[in-house]
């Protein structure tokens, strides 16, 4: 055992040098030193166990398989609720598929697809809501068409901007879309910013998409955040205060560093930007208002989650100030968008209603026509939801 331990610390071998070079390939130093992290303590532990001649340690009950195990490998590779193709239900926490990730839990990356476009890849140790939804249920089950249409208009926009950005799936699919494309991430949360700086190294996009570890609101300065450390990566962090959220288990706040869309604009020296994605727990009406230059100047085409019917309209009322006058209600699990007028009723006139969470898509008229185009390629038209 103790030439076995020497021999490591002078040149790796077996499969921990295959995975170092599977790591340094795809995402160099930081990425590289998780998987030695974790060769390493599972080396350590087979070497900590009893020779031959050595009494057996009673076993556990019922224990877990372990990572890596055959067994886990085939239930991985027979996921049963692999999509094809589209958005599925998020159901990440059903009965069936928790009982499944705790005997079989997954480590590693995961492919990420975002309609036709180039896949990219996000690291997963059980630990994120999106990348558990893109491995157990498929490449383009995460919010398939928003994301399939955010792909399509990045790749003509010089500029994207995600404020709200989380592991960074929209910026990853925006930086995959074109070779010449800037991509600029906003996450606020420093730990689940360094998930998305993994990603974006994982996916060979570190020369396109460049992660800020800021919020963004309507003055710049220091605000306090309301976030839950029961989970790392968990989503719904906001400047807004929710009464239910608050009482969660692993509620906490903390006083964070903001700018303003104007700010950051101007001090980048008044890039264009075609494209936007805003996810920000209600507190989107902020972040417009510290944009009202950015936004009058380049009216970029703005994807953003609306909570409720009172989302929808005030984010259609502030954005028809700056020149917005179309929208579309993104369907992803019909994988339609109908669009809506600014007095939120569908094209058959029958009036918008408030059913789960969505994203919304925003343009001014001359983006209109590309939108509708867009959407038309990805076979994704209808007048108003059905029922």
């Amino acid at each position: 055992m103790g030439d076995a331990r020497a021999g490591r610390g002078t040149a790796p071998s077996g499969p921990r040098r295959v995975a170092l070079r599977w790591a340094d390939a795809l995402a160099g130093g930081e990425l590289r030193r998780l998987v030695d992290q974790r060769v390493e303590a599972a080396l350590d532990a087979r070497d900590r166990a009893p020779g031959p001649a050595a009494a057996p340690a009673p076993a556990p009950p019922a224990p877990a398989p372990r990572r890596g195990t055959r067994e886990s490998l085939d239930a991985h590779a027979a996921r049963p609720w692999l999509a094809t193709g589209a958005s599925v239900p998020t159901r990440v926490q059903s009965p069936e598929l928790r009982a499944l990730r705790r005997a079989h839990p997954y480590t590693g990356p995961v492919l990420v697809q975002a309609g036709g476009g180039r896949p990219v890849w996000m690291w997963f140790d059980e630990d994120d809501l999106v990348a558990a939804v893109s491995f157990w249920f498929g490449p383009n089950a995460y919010e398939s068409l928003s994301t399939a249409v955010f792909s399509t208009l990045a790749r003509t926009a010089a500029t994207v901007l995600d404020v709200g950005a989380h592991t960074g799936i929209f910026s990853l699919v925006a930086g995959a879309a074109a070779p010449d494309v800037a991509v600029h991430a906003f996450e606020v949360v420093e730990r689940i910013a360094r998930r998305t700086r993994t990603n974006v190294r994982l996916s060979g996009l570190t020369d396109r998409v460049h992660v800020h570890a800021v919020g963004v609101s309507s003055e710049p300065g220091v605000m306090t955040l309301h976030h839950n450390d029961a989970v790392p990566l968990a989503t719904g962090s906001s400047f807004e205060r929710f009464a239910d959220r608050g009482a969660a288990r692993g509620a906490a706040t903390s006083q964070v560093e903001v700018t303003t869309l104007d700010a950051w604009w101007a001090a980048e020296g008044r890039p264009r930007v075609g494209l936007m994605k805003i996810d920000v727990e209600r507190h989107e009406s902020h972040v417009l208002a510290g944009g009202r230059a950015f936004l009058d100047a380049e009216r970029p085409a703005l994807l953003a989650e609306v909570l409720s019917r009172d989302d929808f309209a005030t984010l259609y009322r502030l954005l028809g100030e700056r020149g917005y006058t179309r929208a579309w209600h993104v369907d992803d699990d019909a994988v339609r968008a109908y669009p809506v007028a600014p007095d939120l009723t569908y094209a058959t006139s029958a009036p918008y209603a408030y059913a789960k969470y969505h994203n919304v898509l925003f343009v001014a008229e001359r983006d209109a026509a590309t939108v509708e185009e867009g959407f038309a390629g990805l076979g994704a038209v209808a007048e108003a939801p059905v029922g």
